[in-house]
Parts: structure tokens; sequence; C-alpha cells
């Protein structure tokens, strides 16, 4: 008998002991499995039609995260029995709200492809006949999402933008969960990886007109899309392999485009600070200001730059997938009716507004940065995060809920990224009012509530005019490095300017991040 994937129409073979999620990573059916299958995050929620007894009995991580009805956790759902009826699953699409594209920065165009006629050079390398128009891809490959410009190499004009869910994300929703996967599958990974970005290019152009690629990402992505192993960056000293540029063939790789493509990938900084935080350096120019700046792009791994021309250091928090909605019971990517703005009256009545204005399922990372943030404002927990009532959980919405097991971990994850800008403020020897420019780049940095992300003490409180939303800046500084020769240079010298920060090994570590576990007890004035 088989087990048959109802929207993709993909089946297989039954076989006694093996999990639904199994499966789905087998034959590329997308799904969020955010805690690499152990039960821990409850995303990978699937319907089941099968006969009586051919699945194991619910277990109880299910019980903590599912109604009682045919939706399974699909890493907990582990076949019985073989030799009765199919089994019948479902997954549900999720729609993610993405933040495709940030800021557009003006620089001269000076691309590596140009034209002599009808013909196309690389250089002074012979890349094909000219067929109407130079077209470049730049790809951003971050650990959740993936982002790509369609870019006219000839007046650097983005022509087009899409982007979709990283398809690794089956495996585990952070870097740590991919490398640990990388052990036993990296093959796996990678084709994953490039599958999903031939499929990005075949929507937006025929691959054929493709003339340069460009791709930044985190070391462990930008590793696993080129090819290199990412075992090392799982084992002390949590090192790339080489933090180089990557110049590679779309032949390569396996990409459909002309096989003799060039693919570019900018250098890594050091350990977990990677091509998109060098991209995002690029893309703002702090290397080349004579005031000092601080670039913060927070997510499961956060990664942090501080300086300028004269000196640059950075740095990378493990801040952990709290504010990405895992292990916070009622957490959630931010997918259609995540709830992403809380407000709490006078009266103690929630407003809240919900992605896509969709019916809530639970709360993304802003709405959990509002819900911290108007907890303390209105004196409900007090700075260790503990309620003061007795009631050990507030409510937003009915069903929805946050509790001191859920703020614990929202806490562990706000310290890093505050211990994370402290000491590169304590090493570059700088006070804050000395910092002329905060940019805050990706789509959390983008979406949040700038005021009560300080509030809650996961930001430096600094005038509020000097925080600049970016988005992502990172596909911006790959767009830059795709069109301009310059910039490609600039990026390489920069990458090796920029002093790496390894936050374990600094004094006084634990003191510190255990001096930070507290949220701000105090009403921000930034007017």
């Amino acid at each position: 008998m088989k087990i048959i994937f109802k929207d993709s129409g993909k089946e297989a073979e039954l076989v006694k002991g093996k999990s639904i999620l199994s499966y789905l990573q087998e034959l590329g059916i997308d799904i969020n499995a955010s805690c690499g299958g152990e039960g821990k995050c409850g995303q990978c929620l699937v319907e089941v039609d099968s006969a009586s007894g051919a699945l194991s009995g619910k277990t109880e991580a299910e019980h903590k995260f599912i109604p009682e009805d045919k939706h399974r956790l699909a890493c907990q759902t582990k076949i019985l029995k073989t030799d009765e009826e199919p089994i019948y699953v479902r997954v549900p699409r999720r729609s993610y709200c993405i933040l495709e594209s940030g800021e557009f920065w003006e620089i001269p165009v000076e691309p590596f492809v140009h034209r002599e006629g009808e013909s196309v050079f690389y250089e002074s390398e012979d890349a094909g006949e000219y067929t109407g128009r130079l077209n470049g891809v730049a790809i951003d490959i971050g650990t959740t999402t993936l982002a790509m410009y369609l870019i006219d190499l000839e007046t650097g004009a983005v022509l087009s933008i899409i982007s979709r869910e990283n398809p690794q994300t089956k495996y585990g929703n952070n870097v740590i969960s991919r490398i640990e996967f990388a052990r036993k599958g990296q093959k796996m990974l990678e084709r994953e990886i490039r599958t999903a970005v031939n499929e990005m290019i075949t929507a937006m152009v025929e691959p054929g007109k493709v003339y340069e690629i460009v791709v930044v990402g985190n070391p462990v992505m930008r590793d696993l899309f080129f090819g290199y192993s990412v075992e090392s960056l799982g084992k002390s000293p949590y090192e790339p392999l080489c933090v180089e540029a990557v110049h590679k063939t779309a032949k390569e790789l396996g990409l459909t485009a002309n096989p003799a493509v060039k693919v570019y990938g900018l250098p890594l900084i050091g350990s977990f600070v990677g091509a998109d935080a060098l991209a995002l350096v690029l893309a703002t120019e702090m290397y080349k200001s004579e005031k000092i700046s601080m670039a913060i792009d927070i997510g499961t791994n956060t990664e942090i730059v501080l300086g300028n021309k004269d000196k640059l250091i950075a740095t990378s928090c493990a801040a952990g997938p709290a504010f990405e909605g895992c292990s916070i019971a009622y957490g959630t990517g931010g997918v259609s009716g995540a709830i992403k703005e809380v407000r709490i009256e006078e009266d103690g009545n929630v407003r809240y507004k919900t992605v896509g204005d969709a019916a809530p399922i639970g709360v993304c990372g802003s709405g959990l940065i509002d819900t911290l943030a108007e907890l303390l404002d209105k004196q409900i927990i007090d700075s260790r995060g503990k309620f003061r009532g007795t009631e050990k959980e507030f409510r937003i919405v009915e069903e929805i809920s946050l509790s001191e097991k859920d703020i614990d971990q929202l806490n562990l994850a706000k310290t890093a990224v505050a211990v994370g800008i402290k000491t590169l403020m304590e090493r570059y020897r700088v006070a804050l009012d000395e910092i002329d420019r905060v940019y805050l780049a990706g789509a959390f940095g983008y979406f949040i509530n700038v005021e009560n992300a300080m509030r809650i003490g996961l930001l430096p409180i600094i005038e509020l005019e000097k925080v600049e939303k970016v988005g992502n800046a990172a596909i911006e500084g790959a767009r830059q490095a795709l069109i301009s020769k310059t910039k490609r240079e600039d990026a390489e010298t920069a990458a090796k300017m920029i002093e790496h920060v390894k936050l374990e090994e600094e004094e006084n570590f634990m003191e510190k991040f255990v001096g930070e576990l507290y949220f701000q007890n105090y009403h921000l004035n930034l007017s």
C-alpha cells in the first residue's frame, strides 16, 4: 500500500515505523519543521485520512498543539500498518508575509557583463549572443525565506522581484538544525535550495537569457548553496571552511541558466557572520562613512556590525527562534493570520491586527514584542517577566495566550541581542550618543515597532530619528555587487577589514548575559 500526498500527487510505499515528516523530506514536499522534527514547534501540521490503527496514536506533543480532529504533526505520526488501505495526506498551504525588497541606492552602473553589437562578454570572455536585454539575478538565501531580483545589467534597474519560503525549513528553522541534518544529508539540502532557485529564475525570465548571478546568505546558507561542507560550523571554533568570495558556473551548480553563466558569492566575515551582513555593510556604505553607524539584522542568528571607514567590528548572537514563533506555545511565523500588532486598552481589552487581516492563528515576532511592551507598561508583569497577579498567562484572544514560560524564552532571545550590541560598543569604545545611525535590516527589523523594541531592551534607547529601516538590504547589496565592479571590489576589501568578535570568548560574557536578564522598567520618552 501507499502513502499519497493529495496536493502534490506524490506517493511512496508504506514503511512500518516511518514518520510522515520523513516522507515529506524525501519527496521534497515543502513543510515547516522548525524544531527539526522534535515535536516542539507544532508547525508541521498535516491533514490525514487513514484506516483505524494504520498510524501511531497522538503523542503528548500533538495534544498540546492540535485539536481532536484529523490534523496530525508529521514528525510525530508514524506508520503502523502497511497492508490495508492507502494513507492520504494533505499539507495545508501557508502564505508567508515576506519582505522582498528594501531601499534602492543609486550607484554608477559598471557591470562585468557588457555587449558589443550582438555579442555579450563577461569582461573579455564570450558569454553568448545578445537576446534583447542583459539580465542578471541577485539572490538572498535566508534561513527561512528566499528573495530574488531580476536586474537589467545595462541600467541597474530591478525588473522583477520574487520570493518564497526556503524549502529547507522542513529540516529545521535555524542554522544549527541545518548543520546537524547536513551531516547525513547535505546533498539533499543542496538539491532543495538549487531546485527552488531554478524555479524562481524560470518564473521571472527565460533561463538562457541570464548572464550573471550574485548570491548572498549567512555562512551556512551560502555554503550549502555552493556545495561546501558546513560541518566545521557545527564544532569549535565554529568557522566556515573558507571565507573568500566564491566563483562558480551555472553548470557546476546545476542551475537552469546558460551553463557558462558566472555565479558569484560574496565573501563571509567569519563564524556565523556571513555574506548577507557584508551585503548590508555594502548597501549602507558604512565602510565609507566618517560617522559611526550600527547595522542590526535580527533573526534566529542576529548579526550586528558597528563602525565607520576607519574601523568596523561585527558579531552574531544566537538569539534563537523565539521571535520567529518557535518555542512559543502560540507563536508562529509571519504567515496569514499571525497577530502582528497588539495594544492593551486602559480597560484591559486587547486590540490586535493580523497578517492579511485573517482570523488569528498565533502571534509572530512583532506581535510578541508589542505584547511584552504592553504588559510592562500596564504593570501586568515585572522587570523579570513574572506576572504580578495570580494569573500566570495573558490571553490576547480566545485560545491564544502568552505564558511566563513563553516570556522567559523571549527574554533569553532579547538578552542575547542586547549583550551583542553592548559588547560591540564596549569593544569599539563608543557611547550611544556618538552613534549617528542605526540601520535595522531584514523583515523582522522592518515590521517591528521600534519604540516597543527599545521598551523591552531588544534595541538600544536612541533617538528615533537616528533609526532607519532599510528592509532587505542584503539583496540590495547583492544587486550592487552585480551591477558594479567597484562595489564588488569594495565588498571584498571591506570583508577583510571587518574584525569578527566571538561573544562567548569575551571576558565576563556570562556575567553580562545574566545582568541583562530583565526588561526595561520605565516608560520611554523619545519625542
